[in-house]
């Protein structure tokens, strides 16, 4: 009795079993390209891009400290009390002819993807009811005494994926109602992909080689390994305040994201997007401040790569220099991300929902110079997650 490969998902043995040695790239997406080759992951380069370009949110444009003219004095007077949110933002504006700069800094390592850990991606047995498995030339007599010409595969990958973030932005008061903003962030990424190989799989029992056959192995396979700094995705943004204190102050804004970014390096989207907003807040006595933000992130290459983003939570006073934020953040992807992967060898590309918290402290340290820490937690598992991302900004406002 023989076993054909009717029935099986062939892979390219080459790509599976050799140990291929690590070389320099241009791109990190290459890996997947290259020394990966047959394992399916290329559209997870595209995925990481859009989720380190776009899933976690950049720094708030708001000010932390306002400027509001005096007719009285014919001056701009600086509005002590609630400092500003760290990630969402509030209505009100820095000030006309104000400028606040600010600097922060994030890390993000992505350890998980719908709940698996990518320290340990084990390839399925099956897909779509076929073996993966590579063809054997020649063929070979199993243990049972059966002859194949193909052996299954177990592939246990472990992808390491970092990325940090500073990211330097600057707010500009056009009129007492018009804020506008540049951020661009500078990204340093790496990724770091390491396989073990085992042959034949051993979840198929009925595949086992005799002992000391040597057509079975267990040991390293394919890896790949490099990094890459350069600039992220260009953003300008605009708010305009249309309404004060009736019942709250109500502003629209406008964002424009422009690929400066290297999306092969997992540094931008590669595409323009376009992000209408609507701000709400209130403060209320002196010490407390919610905040409402609804918003569309606008995919101008692919609208079904949209996506819906909301913000909630709220700012308070603890002492008088020291503001606490907490903020509710969400993304919900109108479609996936890239298409999905015809054999899913490890994953698939699904539509997500993103939900996260973020929680921080602002501190006026001196007259309008603010130091914040932040840290934004996954609510749930959907995506490329991280742990935890920390955020540490500073901020000036004259």
């Amino acid at each position: 009795m023989s076993i054909t490969r009717s029935g099986t998902l062939t892979l390219t043995c080459a790509a599976l079993l050799c140990v291929l040695t690590s070389s320099a790239h241009a791109e990190l997406a290459d890996i997947f390209k290259k020394q990966l080759a047959g394992l399916e992951l290329e559209p997870v380069g595209k995925v990481l891009a859009n989720t380190l370009a776009t899933t976690y949110p950049v720094a708030s444009a708001s000010s932390s400290v306002t400027y509001v003219y005096n007719p009285a004095l014919e001056s701009f007077e600086r509005q002590t009390g609630v400092l500003g949110p760290i990630f969402g933002e509030r209505a009100e504006t820095v000030g006309e002819r104000q400028f606040s700069i600010s600097l922060s800094y994030s890390y993000v390592h992505p350890d998980d993807f719908n709940g698996r850990s990518l320290k340990h991606l084990v390839n399925k047995a099956e897909i779509n009811g076929s073996v993966v498995s590579y063809e054997v030339e020649g063929g070979v007599i199993l243990a049972d005494g059966r002859f194949t010409n193909f052996l299954p595969i177990r592939v246990d990958a472990d992808l390491d994926v970092d990325a940090h973030l500073l990211t330097p932005s600057v707010t500009y008061g056009v009129t007492p109602e018009l804020d506008v903003n540049m951020t661009l962030p500078l990204v340093r990424t790496s990724l770091d992909a390491t396989t073990h190989v085992d042959v034949p799989d051993p979840r198929l029992p009925q595949f086992a080689l005799s002992p000391g056959d040597p057509n079975a192995s267990s040991g390293p396979g394919p890896h790949g390994s490099d990094e890459a700094f350069g600039v992220g995705d260009l953003l300008l943004r605009a708010k305009y305040v249309a309404l004060r204190q009736n019942p709250v102050d109500l502003a629209l804004g406008l964002g424009v994201s422009f690929p400066t970014g290297n999306e092969d390096n997992f540094q931008g989207t590669g595409t323009y997007r376009v992000q209408p907003s609507l701000f709400a807040s209130r403060t209320f006595v002196e010490r407390i401040q919610p905040l409402l933000n609804l918003g569309v992130d606008i995919n101008c290459d692919d609208v079904d790569a949209s996506a819906f983003r909301w913000a909630v939570g709220a700012t308070g006073q603890i002492i008088t220099p020291l503001s606490a934020a907490i903020v509710f953040l969400g993304r919900n992807e109108f479609g996936k991300q890239t298409d999905s992967i015809d054999n899913p060898f490890f994953l698939q590309i699904e539509r997500n929902d993103i939900y996260d918290f973020s929680i921080g402290l602002r501190w006026m340290a001196i007259e309008s110079a603010v130091l914040s820490v932040n840290f934004i937690v996954p609510m749930n598992d959907d995506g490329f997650r991280a742990d935890f991302i920390p955020t540490l900004s500073a901020e000036y406002t004259f």
